[in-house]
């Protein structure tokens, strides 16, 4: 379970999480109206169509996918490579968008053969929506596929770098756009009722929270890759932590923290993989006979693995960490925090000098 979202399944290797405000929104919808629930539980069924077809044309590429969090306005596959090149970038961001227009138009023809009634309601409403879902999805703007989109034709004439930082531009204009209109139509006066205004308002906000987010994480990514360029993993990692076996006692991890007075404890799981051992959860300690019900898996990252594709990949992740390994071999960890700090300090020292000279 990532920070915000809870694991619900896995389909094709890819493990299915559902944000927490998309299952508040279920939750709501239902109380309000069992229909409204259904057809929020298909428009769930259809956003996680269009996010496989993302990872499928990814997986196709030669890149791992290694889960979908399917969000309110939409979805995200989470990739494990950062640098894709343009082309495999407009395959895999035009696939979603497509496949949503796919699916509207073969509601649009099913909708001519169901009878009339809720049924026909019901098709109606997957036939708009996939369809605006297609297309809201082509916007020039991240984190939408249209941005990716744009960003993939502007790598024609521009780095990657300044082709991200140009559509991060276009997508402030679009959120702007988003707001004005949004204040311009609960001000003026309409048929419609104030709590519509009200539900269109506070549905637009949430619309525009999750594009900034978006659009910032694209920003501090390349801002990122820019600025570590030449550094690897190994230059921001630490050795602030201690090792215990897969099938230790819990007494055997309290002797252990005592002893160390870490609280960053990793074991590995039979299958090799380094993980990182929840100490703060006394629920399953006390259900459990030994730490390994407390182990998560956290990412195994290369020693050589640039910085940036570090973040990507611990960012991802509840707890923050990654096991740095030179071949199998553990020789450090990387933390959330502490990458945060050293870049901090390499970014300082890369002004200072340029001050300097």
């Amino acid at each position: 379970m990532s920070q915000g979202s809870v694991r619900i399944g896995r389909i094709a290797g890819i493990d299915i999480e559902l944000h927490w405000l998309f299952i508040l929104l279920i939750l709501f919808f239902i109380y309000l109206s069992p229909l409204l629930g259904l057809i929020w539980i298909l428009l769930f069924i259809c956003v996680l169509i269009h996010e496989l077809s993302h990872s499928i044309t990814a997986m196709r590429n030669g890149i791992k996918v290694s889960k979908i969090i399917l969000l309110p306005i939409g979805g995200a596959s989470i990739i494990d490579q950062t640098e894709i090149a343009p082309n495999v970038e407009f395959n895999i961001s035009i696939s979603g968008p497509i496949m949503s227009l796919v699916l509207g138009g073969l509601f649009g023809i099913l909708v001519i053969f169901t009878p009339a009634g809720i049924i026909t309601y019901i098709v109606q409403y997957l036939f708009l929506i996939n369809i605006l879902l297609g297309l809201f999805n082509l916007l020039p703007a991240f984190p939408m596929d249209g941005g990716r989109v744009l960003r993939s034709y502007l790598q024609k004439r521009q780095n990657f770098y300044d082709a991200t930082m140009v559509t991060a531009k276009v997508s402030r204009y679009f959120m702007a756009l988003i707001i004005i209109g949004t204040l311009v139509f609960v001000a003026v006066p309409s048929g419609y009722s104030v709590f519509y205004k009200e539900i269109i308002f506070i549905w637009d906000i949430i619309i525009v929270f999750f594009l900034y987010e978006g659009m910032k994480a694209e920003e501090d990514n390349v801002f990122i890759r820019r600025e570590t360029k030449g550094l690897t993993i190994k230059d921001a990692m630490n050795k602030n932590y201690a090792i215990i076996k897969w099938d230790a006692k819990p007494s055997e991890l309290f002797n252990l923290m005592k002893k160390s007075q870490e609280h960053t404890i990793l074991t590995k799981n039979p299958s090799g993989v380094y993980c990182v051992v929840n100490v703060f959860d006394r629920t399953s300690l006390n259900k459990s006979g030994s730490v390994s019900s407390l182990a998560a898996e956290i990412p195994n990252l290369q020693y050589s693995s640039t910085i940036s594709d570090a973040v990507s990949k611990i960012e991802t992740t509840p707890f923050k960490i990654g096991a740095i390994l030179r071949g199998k071999k553990l020789i450090g960890i990387a933390t959330g925090q502490h990458i945060s700090a050293f870049l901090a300090l390499h970014i300082a020292s890369k002004t200072s000098r340029k001050g300097f000279k």
